[in-house]
């Protein structure tokens, strides 16, 4: 039993660490977004004479990034075990089908 505790502890400390290291690249992505956004609308801007297409790419930057956002809001909800009981009895069902594999 002690061992399973382990391994359990074992897969938390990974989600927690994946989500930060998620989160680290969403901030920087973000950042680089925030200091550098009037360059990339600029380049659209030269690139794109259509002014519907040059709407479009300004709106799509920050869309995505709201989703993108959204994304990292539910990886740590999942990654600090506020879980939907569904998956946390879906992964005990395949943890206790792949133990009675052997």
């Amino acid at each position: 039993m002690e061992v399973n505790n382990y391994i359990q502890a074992e897969k938390r400390v990974k989600r927690i660490k994946s989500f930060y290291n998620h989160l680290q690249v969403f901030v920087i992505m973000m950042l680089v977004l925030l200091f550098f956004s009037n360059t990339i609308f600029n380049f659209f801007e030269t690139h794109i004479q259509n002014t519907g297409s040059l709407n479009w790419a300004k709106a799509n930057i920050w869309v995505n990034s709201l989703l993108w956002a959204i994304g990292v809001l539910v990886h740590g909800i999942y990654a600090f075990k506020y879980k939907i009981t569904f998956l946390n009895s879906w992964e005990q069902k395949k943890v206790n089908e792949f133990m009675n594999e052997k």
